[in-house]
């Protein structure tokens, strides 16, 4: 597509761009995941934030896959009823559950990973490798909460 047809198509807003480029992502990732026995993209998001072997609380688990704490309880429910997860509870907090993930786990994050690869190929097709450099520096940039500037309320 050329640059003329998606300035006719998508308007110059940065939400709305980003927003159509991640809608694009999800479809083909949902399709994958469903394709391997996943729900949605979101259950191989929990499974690759609990692949880094950082022990992690349901709630900063949240934080880390961008997923809302009440959705997430769903999710990892699903992904221990599948035994591809289990959570154990925290031992200085009672209440704290730990959500980790099993070899089974890792078998699924594996095989989703090449499903995600050839969704990102497909989505990057005739953008050059200077480009993808700078699309990922630039929206790295954007997700970086951490170092993001606090709005005042």
């Amino acid at each position: 597509m050329t640059d003329a047809a998606c300035a006719a198509l998508f308007p110059p807003d940065l939400t709305f761009l980003l927003h159509a480029a991640a809608d694009r992502m999800a479809v083909d990732l949902d399709q994958a995941a469903v394709e391997i026995g996943l729900n949605d993209v979101r259950d191989w998001l929990v499974l690759a934030a609990l692949d880094d072997g950082q022990q992690r609380t349901q709630l900063e688990l949240s934080r880390v896959a961008c997923i809302d704490k009440t959705t997430l309880i769903s999710v990892l429910d699903r992904l221990e009823q599948r035994q591809l997860i289990v959570r154990t509870v925290d031992p200085t907090d009672r209440r704290v559950r730990i959500p980790q993930i099993t070899t089974a786990g890792r078998r699924i994050y594996a095989k989703f990973a090449t499903a995600r690869d050839t969704a990102e190929a497909r989505a990057l097709d005739g953008v050059d490798v200077e480009q993808r450099a700078v699309l990922f520096g630039l929206l790295s940039r954007i997700a970086d909460r951490q170092n993001a500037p606090q709005v005042a309320s």
